[in-house]
């Protein structure tokens, strides 16, 4: 097993400094509000009925994010569509976001393409590529994203550059004091959990170190659902480690059902609990009986609370604490 307090391991494992990319979250974030407070927006748009974010992997993931906050806000429906088509009628009363890192997704040019022929509202973010090209030749509004490496390293940055956009159309509101609280809040969180962190005191490194050769559940509700897909995916990409996610309170209509079987492959799992730090007392009993249902059944668990402070605070600090636990479980995986 690699030693994560050995500054060999990053050296060796990591050589396009995904760590760096890490480290940089909180000013992508902050370049991504203010280049979408920024941008030209057509004055002729009408106030949509309904908000579509399309787009796949770690293009879309910011869309979970952005519909996860406007759920605790009176808005219009935000939609977040993986697939080559819309499922459902787009027209010039809906907002179409188009979310490609590359440029060049199959399945999202497609639904670029719907859009266009829908006579949509359409807005594409990329960095470029064909969709860049198409929306330049149409006259579609383009939102660059300027962060190198993976998709899956633009993800805050492509949730700000929504944030201050959908803010902007009086969609979904996001202050600037949420902005400066959640920044701030990141840069404490990099400094808790960076690779120089030793693992006596650094958390991410702990829950690696127990997730190391798990297969990986991952529990969110509320705020914490799109960051629940999140923390799989950076699993999956990062660590080339089986993980799953499920969301509350669905969860406990089925999932729970299956705790007690198969000990031979319960021994194999540990189920993390992502628990929003807001919520009504139900959402919170909810959390508590899965956790009443896993410790009764012998399942290997850890219940992880949001930090205290706005929406936008709690899920940044709980998508880096995911980050950094999947970054740490691939230097074990090697």
């Amino acid at each position: 097993m690699h030693d994560l307090d050995c500054s060999k391991t990053y050296l060796s494992l990591d050589p396009t400094g995904l760590r760096d990319r890490l480290r940089d979250l909180p000013r992508q974030c902050e370049i991504g509000w203010r280049k979408a407070r920024a941008v030209a927006l057509p004055e002729n748009w009408k106030f949509p009925d309904k908000v579509v974010i399309c787009g796949m992997g770690g293009s879309a993931i910011a869309g979970d994010l952005v519909a996860d906050l406007a759920s605790m806000q009176p808005t219009v429906p935000i939609l977040v569509v993986r697939d080559f088509c819309l499922p459902f009628v787009v027209d010039q009363r809906s907002l179409v976001i188009v979310c490609s890192y590359s440029g060049n997704t199959e399945e999202t040019l497609s639904m670029f393409h719907q859009a266009l022929d829908a006579n949509a509202q359409i807005l594409v973010v990329t960095v470029g590529g064909l969709l860049a090209d198409e929306a330049g030749v149409r006259g579609v509004p383009l939102l660059t994203i300027d962060i190198p490496g993976e998709p899956r390293s633009a993800v805050a940055h492509t949730l700000l550059l929504l944030l201050g956009t959908l803010g902007r159309l009086g969609l979904v509101e996001t202050t600037e004091d949420d902005v400066r609280a959640a920044t701030q809040a990141s840069r404490q969180q990099v400094c808790n959990l960076g690779e120089e962190v030793p693992t006596g005191d650094n958390p991410a490194k702990q829950l690696a170190l127990e997730l190391k050769d798990k297969v990986i559940l991952i529990y969110g509700g509320g705020i914490f659902s799109g960051i629940a897909r999140r923390w799989k995916t950076q699993f999956n990409e990062n660590a080339k480690a089986w993980a799953f996610f499920e969301t509350m309170p669905e969860l406990l209509h089925n999932s729970v059902e299956a705790y007690g079987a198969s000990p031979k492959i319960s021994q194999h799992v540990t189920a993390l609990l992502l628990q929003p730090n807001i919520g009504s007392d139900q959402v919170r009993d909810r959390y508590q009986i899965v956790a009443k249902l896993l410790r009764h059944c012998g399942l290997s668990h850890h219940v992880l609370e949001g930090q205290k402070g706005p929406h936008l605070v709690q899920m940044l600090a709980m998508l880096l604490l995911g980050d950094y636990v999947s970054y740490y479980l691939a230097m074990l995986n090697g």
